[in-house]
């Protein structure tokens, strides 16, 4: 049965992280929520107007682009050194402790332009990594190397591509850069790590920039674990 399975597995530690915006991201914030932010108020109370759903979700997707990184705002990855970011100095810290601590580590975000930044990252300090997104030609290579490769430390992957059907027990460290507003796609990516076969204890590291919709985003993926969760029970 699906119980006996569980109990078979190794532990799982969820740790949610915090940090904050630094000045140049408090900036950005600011400067998005009151160019694009009014004018959106204005249209929500416009009740004869159809609500300007696409315009919310760009300022949503703005918001979020700055709390991960300026650089993604600005849509240079390659020049991220340039900017100051609390949470790019949190991921730095933890993941250069997983990887001190011999332990493979996957990452997961939802925008293309993170991963590069990671990747550029990983090629300056020396660190093997592999990468899977909608645009990876070899899916199945990519997977491999991680799996065998002892060098192959770290699995970049996009929350779509890298989040269902792949077997990634080979890491023992998951961090989700960015949070999804789903609680299952995030559990169903974890599992990728999380899963029969797994020897380790897992820990899921997840950042959270305070003060931000980032706070409300990992509320409400809270409120609908815990609703998925009563309705199972």
């Amino acid at each position: 049965s699906d119980l006996s399975v569980l109990d078979q597995l190794p532990s799982k530690i969820e740790d949610t992280r915090t940090c904050l915006l630094s000045d140049e991201q408090v900036k950005l914030y600011r400067d998005a929520i009151e160019s694009r932010g009014q004018e959106l108020v204005k249209a929500l109370q416009n009740l004869d107007q159809p609500v300007p759903y696409i315009h919310i979700f760009a300022l949503l997707t703005l918001l979020k682009q700055i709390c991960c990184h300026p650089a993604l705002v600005t849509k240079t990855p390659e020049r991220y050194q340039e900017f100051e970011c609390g949470k790019w100095e949190l991921a730095k810290e933890l993941l250069r402790d997983s990887l001190a601590s011999g332990q493979k580590v996957v990452v997961y975000s939802q925008f293309l332009g993170m991963l590069s930044i990671f990747e550029h990252h990983l090629k300056s300090e020396g660190v093997g990594y592999t990468k899977l997104t909608g645009r990876t030609r070899k899916r199945g290579e990519a997977i491999e190397r991680f799996q065998e490769d002892p060098d192959c430390r770290v699995f970049l992957a996009s929350l779509t591509a890298g989040g269902v059907g792949i077997d990634l027990i080979a890491a023992s460290v998951v961090m989700h850069y960015d949070r999804w507003w789903n609680a299952a796609r995030e559990d169903q990516a974890t599992d990728r790590v999380h899963r029969i076969g797994q020897t380790r204890g897992v820990h899921v590291f997840k950042l959270v920039t305070e003060g931000t919709l980032e706070e409300k985003i990992a509320a409400i993926i809270a409120k609908k674990r815990h609703l998925m969760e009563s309705v199972v029970a």
